[in-house]
């Protein structure tokens, strides 16, 4: 015979579903060592690690979801994210849109190019600009590296793709003539594919050079969330301190990117 459940057992079994409700994040894992998937299909990298760390420190349970990276803050605005954690950069455009953690990393940037280039022979930035003029120039879609290139190459031609490894690809193949994303994503493909082939141009690129580029990289989360926020920034704040984000930046990277303690 079947046992009848109480109503007292029903509503025990909904406050507990509810309780352990996840939150939902979102990222792009295309951009190695950030974050990638592998090959049992698993989402990787620096930003999984230090999420998955994030998560513990403020007491929720987490789940990831895998989306192309201009849809990443549109899905957070919208509810379909509660947090998105992908190396995005923050800026003044974006906070107009969603609110930011503290920043826990501070990725430098590059500009590449084929080795025997005119703009692999550039020093300064205002070599590289030059060089780069009637160029074509690939960079992500939907990134501060776009941003950047429209504001700042002056004729210049940018060029969109989805994925980091595509701008390599091109440039491998003749169809763009240089690329620029942040220099921990060029490092593996540089390594793999344009190895004797490819040459970084010009100086390491940040904020100091082009605003576009933000103050650091930031966990996004949807604006009105205050309470949220404060607790993530904490255990960011904690995780400078402590050395968490720099051993998992030696980790991923072989060096230290995390954001310097404020």
């Amino acid at each position: 015979m079947k046992k009848l459940i109480s109503s007292v057992t029903i509503a025990l079994l909904l406050a507990g579903a509810a309780s352990a409700a996840d939150l939902k994040i979102g990222t792009s894992a295309d951009y190695p060592p950030w974050e990638s998937v592998d090959a049992s299909g698993e989402i990787v990298g620096f930003d999984r690690d230090f999420g998955n760390e994030l998560c513990k420190r403020i007491g929720e349970s987490c789940v990831w979801s895998n989306q192309a990276y201009d849809g990443l803050l549109p899905g957070l605005q919208v509810g379909k994210f509660d947090l998105v954690i992908s190396g995005v950069s923050i800026n003044e455009e974006r906070a107009k849109q969603v609110d930011f953690s503290a920043a826990y990393a501070d990725a430098p940037n590059s500009v590449v190019a084929a080795a025997d280039s005119d703009a692999a022979k550039a020093v300064s930035v205002g070599e590289l600009l030059e060089a780069l003029k009637g160029k074509t120039v690939g960079v992500q879609t939907g990134t501060t590296h776009e941003q950047v290139a429209a504001a700042h190459f002056e004729g210049a031609q940018v060029r969109l793709y989805d994925r980091p490894d595509q701008v390599v690809d091109d440039l491998l193949a003749g169809r763009i003539e240089a690329g620029l994303m942040e220099r921990s994503a060029l490092e593996p493909l540089m390594k793999d594919r344009g190895a004797g082939k490819l040459s970084y141009a010009g100086p390491s690129l940040t904020s100091s050079d082009f605003p576009e580029f933000g103050q650091g990289q930031g966990v996004a989360i949807r604006k009105g969330k205050d309470e949220l926020l404060s607790k993530i920034d904490e255990a960011v704040k904690a995780m400078l301190s402590d050395g968490t984000l720099s051993a998992l930046s030696e980790k991923w990277f072989s060096y230290d990117l995390a954001a310097k303690k404020k």
